[in-house]
């Protein structure tokens, strides 16, 4: 795995001096990967395009399987908690489409 400076990405054992210091290394971990996910997907994929979604959601759920069978390994479903932050994030994107919406519609 090559190593992303930026992130704590690859440890294995991470020390902080508090709760609050690793939500944000987290915080700033997943912002920073996310931002390189999100490039990739913006200039590759149509949001609005059945088959791009098709692609898209083929590769995410395969990653999420990946992610899910190596956590097992360790002893960790992370399956459920998965299934959560989709839920909680497919509610926050509805609210920011209807936002969308009203402020076009005006």
């Amino acid at each position: 795995m090559k190593k992303n400076k930026k992130t704590n990405l690859g440890k294995r054992i991470h020390m902080y001096n508090s709760l609050q210091d690793m939500e944000k290394q987290f915080a700033n971990d997943v912002a920073t990967m996310g931002q390189e996910f999100t490039k990739i997907a913006e200039e590759n994929f149509d949001p609005r395009n059945p088959w791009d979604q098709a692609v898209m959601v083929a590769i995410l759920t395969n990653m999420l399987a990946y992610v899910e069978v190596y956590a097992e390994l360790d002893g960790v479903n992370m399956e459920n908690d998965m299934k959560e932050t989709y839920k909680m994030n497919l509610e926050k994107y509805r609210q920011q489409y209807d936002e969308n919406l009203l402020n076009i519609k005006h």
